[in-house]
């Protein structure tokens, strides 16, 4: 018995004990679920590679390379369902791919504490969004969006999404929904891939950058190919009716838990 201890407790992988590897696992097939739903997934697998004793970029940077994955894992699912037309969603992909990778390169020379403590408050704004918005549904409103203010906020979307990207799920999809007028289930395919195009150029910085732990992150990546595959399936069967709910509630608990982390 104490020789399992002991093995348990052995410091690895820059720091880390050998137990949290099987926690990184857990959380990131939980959190591809969530994220495929709702985005959010950061919610549930940043706090713990803070937790574990990562300094704060190898945390970030490894969180981002199994967050890649989970996006692009849901992001093929809706595709091949034939919820996403990517000719549609090119633009928004090229602008969330260049300012990703900016807000990526930021991160590494910035202090963030300003835009965590206004974080919160943002969640909370697109949790009263679904929430009280009475016209949301799968149903496209705008035939016409306003293409305009839909790259201007893909520009903020992608800097926010590589600076730090927690809840950037949630974000796309509120600004798919209110601004370019989609559907619920057509916003959550297309803000998936806006996701990936983030995450890939932003991984590719913190990879460049030498953040990134290989091991931990490869551990996590199977995890939320495992989770984002089961929320993918969930969304298309059920559509709005369980992306609503679980967007609401995902945005509200990542408001609450940053508001404790940052305020408490």
């Amino acid at each position: 018995m104490n020789g399992w201890l002991e093995i348990l407790t052995i410091q690895t992988f820059e720091g880390v004990a050998v137990y949290f590897y099987t926690l990184f696992f857990v959380a990131s097939i939980v959190g591809g679920l969530v994220g495929s739903l709702s985005g959010g997934a950061g919610m549930i697998t940043m706090p713990l590679l803070l937790v574990s004793g990562l300094n704060p970029l190898q945390a970030l940077a490894t969180n981002k390379l199994q967050a890649c994955v989970g996006s692009f894992t849901s992001a093929a699912h809706y595709y091949h369902q034939g919820l996403v037309d990517l000719k549609e969603s090119r633009s928004l992909m090229i602008i969330a791919t260049l300012f990703g990778a900016v807000g990526a390169i930021l991160v590494q020379f910035m202090e963030v504490s300003l835009l965590s403590k206004i974080l919160p408050f943002v969640m909370i704004a697109v949790g009263a969004y679904f929430l009280f918005s009475p016209s949301i549904s799968d149903e496209d409103r705008a035939k016409n969006p306003h293409r305009i203010f839909l790259f201007a906020s893909m520009v903020g979307a992608g800097l926010y999404g590589g600076f730090v990207g927690i809840g950037i799920g949630s974000f796309v999809l509120a600004l798919l929904v209110s601004i370019g007028g989609y559907g619920l289930s057509k916003a959550l395919a297309h803000s998936r891939w806006v996701v990936f195009s983030i995450n890939i150029s932003s991984t590719l910085f913190f990879v460049i950058g030498g953040n990134v732990l290989w091991i931990l992150g490869i551990i996590m990546c199977v995890g939320q190919i495992i989770g984002a595959t089961l929320g993918a399936k969930l969304a298309i069967k059920h559509g709005a009716r369980i992306i609503r709910p679980i967007v609401i509630c995902v945005c509200f608990a990542l408001s609450v838990q940053l508001l404790i982390r940052e305020f408490f």
